[in-house]
């Protein structure tokens, strides 16, 4: 049996204190008011029935307690008399000897009807707080959840759309015939919104990628054109002169051609040159090239035109040789035709630049159904586009690039082949 004793300023406190300390199974042994004032009761736990000799005639009531009880009138006066009764020595567990009374007794319940008036109201008070507290944290928490739901929805739609606006993008851009490193490089650049604008802004970014020469005048001084054989290489140089000599007239204009290795193949070079009255050079395999542009130096424009050979060509390594030792004047200019493959375009680009390309002159634009493989090229391999020319005609189709004409007529010719392709397939 374990023994303890409590001390409080009164009684009700050192009951509660057995109740918190012990539980409603402790059997009080003993109370008694010190000189100090206080309360002590001295308290029984795990209580065996034994006793000490002065309280052997008195055997305790059942020690568990009834619920919601008042203290009774007889335990009230048990109370009394035990207050009125001298206290005794008696050994406790600790060793210590303290003058006891000779009396134990049952701790009566603590009933919660007698609890302080005041403390209920607060309590009261407290809980209905504590209820529209935790109402008004639920009905926030559920405002929350419908702003975060509806948040969701409406991220999930824009991501739709925009996902919708991509694949949209995708299809118009690849239908233009561009490439699929231009293509998700302009959707990489784009913000794009699904709105109607989403098209002209990828068409404007698209004409900002193209590399042009900067300067819209026509060039001057000495310039090579080189190319596969029937890309418009003499041709574009018939219409370059014709302009020069309609718009300051014959004098300063000379033709140069090396391509010695076709039977008549300076025959169309000397035809131009007889219409226009400008001398023509024909640089043979027992001549130099650069003596023949020494000759001319003073020339305001020099043309000069080269062999059109096949990439698998062994005479085009002679021509290629004969450019890079070519006066470090001489620019050169690449014919790419439109109606060429990206593929076959991008190895003429590969093959030619080992003598330092100055830019490109794309052709044929009249006789392609599709601009985007020719852009998709210059854009890729950084060649800027110097003449776009579009026909056959002389001195006409031909002019300075402009970025944002280029990306109109591959739109326009996008069109204009789909719209006769499905006029074709449906019988239209």
């Amino acid at each position: 049996m374990q023994i303890r004793r409590f001390r409080a300023p009164d009684m009700r406190q050192a009951i509660r204190k057995v109740r918190d300390a012990v539980g409603p199974d402790a059997v009080i042994l003993s109370n008694q008011r010190l000189p100090t004032g206080e309360i002590e009761i001295v308290a029984a736990l795990d209580y065996d029935g034994s006793l000490p000799s002065n309280m052997s005639s008195k055997r305790p009531v059942s020690n568990h307690l009834p619920e919601r009880r008042t203290p009774s009138s007889e335990y009230l006066e048990r109370i009394e008399q035990a207050k009125k009764q001298p206290p005794k020595e008696e050994s406790v567990s600790d060793g210590e000897s303290r003058a006891k009374p000779s009396y134990y007794f049952e701790m009566p319940p603590l009933s919660e009807d007698k609890t302080d008036p005041k403390v209920e109201e607060t309590l009261s008070i407290r809980n209905v707080d504590n209820e529209r507290q935790m109402r008004e944290m639920e009905l926030e928490l559920k405002n929350v959840r419908v702003m975060l739901d509806r948040r969701q929805q409406e991220e999930g739609r824009a991501d739709a759309k925009v996902g919708s606006a991509e694949i949209k993008a995708r299809q118009q851009l690849q239908g233009l015939g561009l490439s699929d490193f231009v293509v998700s490089r302009l959707i990489d650049d784009i913000d794009l919104k699904g709105r109607e604008d989403d098209w002209n802004r990828l068409l404007a970014n698209l004409a900002d990628y193209i590399p042009v020469r900067s300067s819209s005048s026509e060039l001057r001084g000495c310039i090579a054109f080189m190319g596969p054989t029937g890309v418009g290489k003499t041709t574009s140089i018939g219409k370059i002169a014709a302009q020069h000599v309609l718009k300051y007239g014959p004098d300063g204009v000379v033709l140069i051609t090396t391509d010695t290795y076709r039977i008549a193949a300076h025959e169309q070079l000397k035809t131009f040159g007889r219409i226009l009255n400008v001398p023509v050079e024909v640089v043979s395999e027992y001549s130099d090239l650069n003596d023949v542009l020494a000759k001319y130096a003073d020339y305001p424009l020099v043309l000069v035109d080269t062999a059109g050979m096949n990439p698998r060509d062994s005479n085009l390594e002679r021509q290629l040789l004969m450019m890079k030792r070519a006066r470090q004047n001489l620019k050169k200019l690449l014919v790419l035709p439109c109606t060429s493959q990206r593929q076959v375009l991008k190895t003429v680009v590969e093959i030619y630049s080992q003598v330092q390309l100055d830019g490109c002159v794309l052709s044929k634009l009249d006789e392609s159904a599709s601009l985007g493989e020719a852009i998709s090229v210059v854009i890729e391999e950084s060649l800027p586009v110097v003449y776009i020319a579009d026909g056959q005609r002389i001195p006409d189709d031909i002019e300075p690039a402009r970025a944002h004409n280029l990306i109109s007529r591959a739109v326009y010719t996008a069109e204009h082949y789909s719209q006769l392709y499905g006029s074709l397939k449906y019988g239209g």
